[in-house]
């Protein structure tokens, strides 16, 4: 102890130096057993039962997670199952292309695709599509050619 601690303690009296006495020879006694807690040792840098417990914990999500990932892959079409191809817009360039292609796939695609008043996105694409569809010889290929027609009547571009 410093000179300025041995100067504090002789002024507090007698009962708290037989206190620091008592710390000071429980300390040089048994300098392994003061770091132990429950069996572990509570070291300054190292990994106490908390940290342990949260490495397993994460251990144990990151493992369920791989099983969930695999199980919905295992469900999947096998790879020998005939391959189902559609046509969906999910572009302009496609929108466009569609009366290029002009086959009953894509004719069905320009029905699907047109808006309830007989347009498609502009008025060029409602001219292109409802020219494809009059060729068509299909019912349903007729009344959508119709309804592009009304609408281009009323919006006055025919």
């Amino acid at each position: 102890m410093t000179k300025d601690l041995e100067e504090t303690l002789a002024e507090m009296g007698p009962a708290y130096r037989a206190v620091v006495d008592r710390l000071v020879a429980s300390e040089q006694a048994a300098p392994s057993a003061v770091g132990r807690i429950d069996g572990f040792e509570n070291r300054r840098w190292g990994w106490g039962r908390a940290a342990y417990v949260r490495v397993a914990a994460s251990l144990l999500v990151c493992a369920g997670l791989v099983g969930v990932f695999l199980a919905t892959s295992a469900r999947r079409a096998p790879a020998d199952a005939p391959k189902v191809y559609t046509i969906h817009v999910a572009t302009a360039a496609r929108a466009y292309r569609l009366a290029q292609i002009r086959d009953d796939a894509a004719v069905q695609e320009m029905i699907r695709t047109q808006n309830p008043d007989g347009s498609w996105e502009n008025d060029f694409l409602t001219k292109r599509n409802a020219e494809v569809l009059r060729t068509c010889p299909d019912a349903a290929a007729q009344i959508a050619f119709k309804k592009a027609q009304r609408n281009l009547r009323l919006r006055g571009a025919l």
